[in-house]
């Protein structure tokens, strides 16, 4: 079975009764494969419609596409996770660590390597408007409930803020969140727990970061979800 997803929805799919069985093993018994994105305008030119002249006015070149990731997902065996490949970005299974540096798009923070257990890199000294950007993340059937967030905060007395997930975009409304102020330092790590409303499916997970004072006060190291 063959899935497309778009923005973690699928559109469209072909199993492998669909097509004749020749062209089946033409397409899945051999190695190597191409992702192509091809931004077209028409193929049917000049003048091959019935009734129509081509190109017509409204034929307009010059636009651009923007693809933030694509991402390849296999099938594990044996009830294992599917095994992920990338050629942009990348997709994560909601139940494992997901590395706060390996957004594949963010607002603001800086990436800095990190003294908390296992070593690595963190996103430090987040503020009010940043955000972390993570597509594709894999929630499969089971509801997640709560996320998990290791985060550490070198903030002035004064100055806390809001740690959020939300789905989709920077903007929609979060389904989860937690508060943090000061845990003794920027590399003073805590693992936080946050109750969340319900999430399943394949989800772009968008960390957003909200506080009423304008002054870094997180860092993170990395979230999941259970």
């Amino acid at each position: 079975m063959l899935r497309w997803y778009v923005d973690g929805r699928q559109f469209h799919s072909v199993s492998r009764s669909q097509p004749d069985g020749t062209s089946w093993n033409n397409m899945a018994s051999h190695s190597g494969y191409f992702l192509l994105l091809n931004l077209a305008i028409g193929g049917a030119f000049p003048d091959a419609i019935a009734g129509f002249t081509t190109p017509t006015s409204a034929t307009v070149p010059g636009y651009s596409m923007l693809v933030d990731y694509v991402a390849v997902w296999t099938t594990g065996t044996g009830g294992t996770n599917p095994t992920t490949t990338t050629t942009t970005g990348s997709g994560w299974n909601a139940c494992g660590e997901i590395q706060a540096e390996q957004a594949t798009s963010r607002s603001g923070g800086t990436i800095e390597s990190t003294s908390d257990t296992g070593g690595g890199q963190d996103v430090g000294k987040l503020k009010n408007g940043d955000w972390l950007r993570f597509p594709a993340v894999r929630f499969d059937s089971t509801t997640a409930i709560r996320f998990t967030a290791r985060a550490a905060s070198g903030a002035g007395g004064s100055v806390s803020g809001l740690v959020e997930v939300r789905l989709g975009g920077p903007t929609a409304t979060p389904v989860g969140s937690f508060a943090i102020a000061n845990t003794g330092g920027w590399q003073s790590w805590r693992t936080v727990p946050a109750n969340m409303g319900g999430v399943t499916g394949t989800q772009d997970v968008y960390l957003t970061f909200t506080s009423g004072q304008p002054s870094e006060y997180v860092s993170i190291n990395w979230i999941k979800f259970s």
